[in-house]
């Protein structure tokens, strides 16, 4: 055999007829190729069609369609969606189960130190029932919970960057935000007629707190921030248990466990801190730093309407409006219906882990060859699977925690107020699945519709449960539509 005779042989092979289909319109498909596999929608195709110069008068001549658009649908339901391959590279190590799980446990701390700071046994101008310290703790918890939203956001920014730039902004974010709420509480304080002192520590003290506690969950510290709480929590066990061993009074010891409370936290955070600039100095980043800071204000807005929507219904600071005269809510009033976040908040950690398990589902549907229909209602199905399980499991609890609560010394709780609960925790979860689609406006304006709804309807008169009932599930059924919509994008499944 010659040399030439192999070159003769490949260009037999190759000059056989084409195999593949000689449709115009599956030649165009080959043409398009990396295009047509990434669309998500026809109008993409439609648009690339366009700008490739094809008219309407070409597209019916040469391949039988009335316009470009019905030539992109055609090419939409011909060619299925193929998602693109990505190389992921981590950083950092994957989140541990029992990390997420943890957190529902330490998200429930600061509930712990709200009954210290209101039997604290001080009286307002008016003779009521620890009256600045609940305008105080108000004060921490709403402004403090927004606060934090941004800090955290701003934490993990940086922390993309290194522990030592996170750690530097996070102890600046965290001194800021207590000053920023010490001010505010004094300005409260003075405009109501309380006393001035009071407001402040509790504030400051609630605040403190919060700053440390963020701090160490976004550096991934949380078995500290457990630990460091550890003396408070045994302190009022004793107290509890054994009152007889403990000899100074109620005030003084509630001072006690609210100090060990915060102060050991905030210990701890620097700490942490510290070992984090020791090893890395930070670089100069002023810039980033403010489009960060600007870039955060959402999820300042967001900590806030979520504070605001479960203080309407807790608290109870706009009770007035209703028509019936009551003063400021004191200790019995505050603690009639505080414990019933209690299931609510330690199922926090279960939340975050059905995030994860969504998010990582979607991720999986995205990369299948399917049709995009398929795959959306693939991503629809995992969502509100995931939504049914995590408020079955809640309800379960309460109903367990309504049985209990007569053995426990609390009152039973009403129907609508567990059910205001579980749409306000299905509510959270899509909210935060929106956000990470980077959708926060639109999760912004339904949870500032709902607070507005909730405002109306007590100012209305409607009951207090009954009002924070029908706000979730308003806010709730907002979501789910915007969820729907969402999916539909299957860009959102990376």
């Amino acid at each position: 055999m010659s040399l030439g005779e192999p070159w003769a042989a490949m260009s037999q092979v190759y000059a056989t007829p084409e195999r593949r289909s000689s449709d115009p319109l599956a030649v165009l498909s080959r043409q398009l190729n990396a295009a047509c596999v990434q669309a998500v929608q026809p109008e993409e195709l439609a648009a690339i069609l366009e700008a490739e110069g094809y008219t309407d008068a070409l597209i019916e001549a040469r391949y039988g369609d009335q316009n470009v658009f019905a030539c992109a649908e055609r090419l939409f339901r011909m060619v299925p969606y193929r998602s693109p391959k990505f190389v992921w590279r981590s950083t950092t190590a994957p989140v541990q189960v029992w990390r997420d799980l943890l957190r529902g446990l330490i998200y429930l701390l600061p509930a712990l130190w709200t009954p210290t700071a209101l039997a604290l046994g001080w009286s307002g101008p008016g003779g009521g029932s620890g009256n600045g310290a609940t305008l105080g703790l108000l004060v921490a918890t709403l402004f403090g919970w927004g606060w934090m939203q941004s800090l955290s956001y701003i934490g993990y920014t940086k922390l993309a960057e290194s522990a030592s730039s996170a750690a530097q902004i996070l102890r600046q974010g965290g001194l800021i935000a207590v000053l920023a709420t010490e001010v505010l509480a004094v300005g409260l304080a003075w405009a109501t007629g309380q006393n001035i002192w009071q407001v402040a520590l509790v504030a400051t003290a609630i605040s403190a707190y919060l700053a440390a506690a963020t701090l160490l969950l976004v550096l991934g510290s949380e078995v500290l921030l457990l630990v460091s709480s550890v003396p408070a929590l045994l302190w009022a066990l004793i107290r509890l248990l054994s009152p007889e061993l403990v000899s100074s009074g109620g005030a003084q010891q509630s001072a006690t466990v609210l100090a060990l409370g915060v102060s050991l936290p905030v210990l701890a955070a620097w700490h942490v801190t510290q070992l984090a600039l020791l090893r890395e100095k930070p670089g100069p980043a002023r810039r980033l730093a403010a489009i960060t800071w600007w870039r955060a204000t959402p999820y300042a807005g967001y900590g806030w309407l979520c504070a605001a929507f479960l203080s309407l219904v807790l608290l109870r600071p706009l009770t007035q409006l209703s028509g019936v005269q009551t003063p400021v809510p004191g200790a019995s009033e505050l603690l009639g219906w505080s414990w019933s976040v209690a299931p609510l908040v330690l199922s926090m950690g279960v939340l975050e882990l059905g995030l994860r398990r969504v998010h990582s589902a979607l991720h999986r549907a995205a990369q299948s060859s399917a049709q995009v229909r398929r795959i959306v209602w693939g991503g629809v199905w995992e969502v509100l699977k995931v939504c049914f399980i995590y408020a079955a499991v809640l309800g379960a609890a309460y109903l367990l925690a309504r049985q209990l609560a007569a053995y426990l010394g609390f009152g039973a709780l009403p129907w609508p107020l567990i059910g205001g609960h579980l749409a306000l925790a299905v509510t959270l979860l899509l909210s935060g699945l929106l956000i990470n689609f980077g959708l926060i406006a639109r999760v912004l304006v339904v949870w500032a519709t709902g607070v507005t709804l909730q405002v109306t309807l007590l100012s209305s008169g409607l009951d207090v449960a009954l009002s924070y009932a029908v706000s979730a599930s308003g806010a709730l059924l907002a979501l789910l539509a915007l969820m729907w919509l969402a999916i539909r994008d299957v860009r959102n499944f990376h």
